[in-house]
């Protein structure tokens, strides 16, 4: 029985998955199931050029080994590019785009079908396949719009592309000036040049909110968070030409205290930034590394961080790639309640570091914020109502302020999991592109270190796979097509390794 591969999901994520599937004999099918053109994700399927990418050219290719693939794409159509560099979005989602039709030539030369199927998987089920005959299990994924499709395997590559509306909004969700997300950035540039916006969120998609609505007109905008800081900023993210961080120290914390992650909090914190500035002072001897800021007053930090990024004294960028890689491959092989409680002392250090910025947005943000075109609130507004034609805020300090629109940049997350009887459900049944709550209830599949899927903790793998930020749940750093084209790279390799319809299992090959 030749494979019948379902793509679920039309990004970057599933481009890299069919990257390394095109062309494989055995194959024969891949069918995509995605809303909307492939290639064009959220993520990269802007159209302006003012949006950075968060991550250098070096590390943002649908192939994770050997020199950047996307380096190469620019340089084939002549952008003069760096390894170092932040390349505008809208050229990453044009090389999925292309890369995804010479993928397809590549798969049909080899006898594979390639297939699109522009809907949304709502499900997917385990049923005996009563076309062959053998008892192989198949499965079928439902499609919102009634219609379902069969395959042998199943590659969930789905996106974070679902906002997450904060609770004391979603009374008001649908609100005419309430902007659940700052994508497609064309409804920010369309609103008033005079307008009052108040953005949630200070992160990277409040930065891409407060760039495209600083950068024309005399907008005033507010970012606010429960945090309250920006990312640090960097000038890149790049692969080290040679390790720094000691593999066989992070393996021996994955293995300690407990056969899958630390018993002793203390001495693992204690050894990961023994670890960590071991490495950073390796790389830039003699450089002062300052103690990480996570708290202080944002435009002032701002200021500090883009100064020493833009005199090139920021010893930490060098070794971040490194970290992220490590990070994944070491903490994937804990036992989930580990994850659970080791993993939130980390999370305000890997927001700032790890999720930093470029320094150009940097610069323009310094910017304004001198202007007085942006502020930073210092605290997050106790309460948030519509008033008149736009909103009325109070914040704690009890002053009320008002808006003409609001913009959620407060998160993102992948359509949930959740197990039935047969399969998985996929999402909470609210119409594509709404609002997801983060609290949604039910019973989660288990994402294993090979990226499969177990149904119950005494179940076998399905032949199901979770790959990109669809593997959050295992992997704490999912949201960077590096890690992306780690995973598509490792459930390949698993796919090469057997026909459906044999009872051998998969070797174990771990995501990384």
């Amino acid at each position: 029985m030749s494979k019948q591969i379902v793509i679920i999901g039309g990004g970057a994520t599933a481009v890299s998955a069919f990257a390394h599937l095109a062309g494989s004999s055995g194959v024969e099918r891949v069918t995509f199931v995605a809303p909307g053109p492939i290639g064009l994700g959220t993520a990269f399927g802007t159209t302006d050029p003012a949006l950075l990418c968060n991550t250098s050219v070096d590390v943002t290719a649908l192939k994770a080994d050997g020199r950047s693939d996307f380096l190469d794409y620019l340089a084939s159509r002549g952008h003069p590019a760096h390894r170092a560099d932040f390349a505008p979005r809208y050229l990453v989602g044009q090389y999925c785009r292309e890369r995804f039709w010479q993928y397809s030539d590549t798969a049909r030369r080899a006898g594979t079908r390639v297939t699109h199927i522009r809907d949304r998987a709502v499900a997917i089920d385990r049923h005996t396949d009563a076309d062959t005959d053998t008892d192989a299990t198949a499965y079928r994924v439902a499609l919102a719009g009634g219609g379902s499709v069969t395959g042998t395997d199943i590659l969930f590559c789905a996106g974070a592309d679902n906002p997450v509306l904060p609770p004391e909004l979603r009374p008001y969700a649908g609100h005419p000036r309430l902007m659940a997300t700052p994508y497609p950035s064309h409804k920010l540039r369309r609103l008033p040049a005079d307008a009052r916006v108040l953005v949630l969120g200070t992160k990277l998609s409040a930065i891409d909110a407060a760039v495209t609505l600083c950068r024309t007109g005399n907008r005033r905008t507010v970012m606010t968070s429960p945090s309250g800081m920006l990312p640090a900023v960097r000038n890149r993210l790049v692969r080290p030409a040679a390790p720094r961080l000691r593999q066989d120290v992070w393996a021996a914390l994955a293995a300690s205290g407990t056969p899958e992650g630390p018993a002793d909090d203390t001495a693992l914190d204690r050894t990961v930034a023994r670890e960590l500035l071991s490495a950073i002072r390796a790389g830039a001897p003699g450089a002062r590394v300052a103690r990480p800021r996570l708290s202080g007053r944002p435009a002032t930090l701002l200021r500090e961080e883009r100064h020493r990024a833009a005199a090139g004294r920021i010893p930490w960028e060098d070794v971040m790639a490194e970290l992220i890689d490590t990070v994944n491959a070491q903490v994937s092989r804990w036992r989930a309640d580990v994850r659970a409680r080791v993993l939130p002392r980390y999370r305000a250090l890997m927001t700032r570091y790890i999720s930093a910025f470029p320094l150009r947005n940097a610069t323009l943000l310094d910017g304004w914020l001198t202007e007085g075109r942006l502020r930073v609130a210092p605290r997050y507004p106790e309460r948030m109502e519509p008033s008149g034609t736009g909103w009325s805020v109070r914040w704690p300090d009890g002053t009320t302020e008002t808006f003409d629109h609001i913009v959620c940049a407060s998160g993102y997350r992948v359509a949930p999991l959740t197990t039935t009887a047969t399969g998985v459900r996929i999402g909470g049944g609210a119409a594509d592109g709404a609002a997801v709550e983060a609290d949604d209830a039910g019973p989660r599949p288990e994402i294993l270190e090979t990226l499969r899927i177990r149904l119950r903790p005494d179940g076998p793998a399905e032949r199901i796979w979770a790959l990109g930020a669809g593997a959050g749940a295992r992997f704490p750093i999912v949201n960077y097509l590096r890690a992306a084209a780690q995973h598509a790279a490792v459930v390949a390799d698993q796919l090469g390794q057997y026909s459906p319809g044999t009872t051998e299992p998969l070797a174990e090959r771990t995501a990384l």
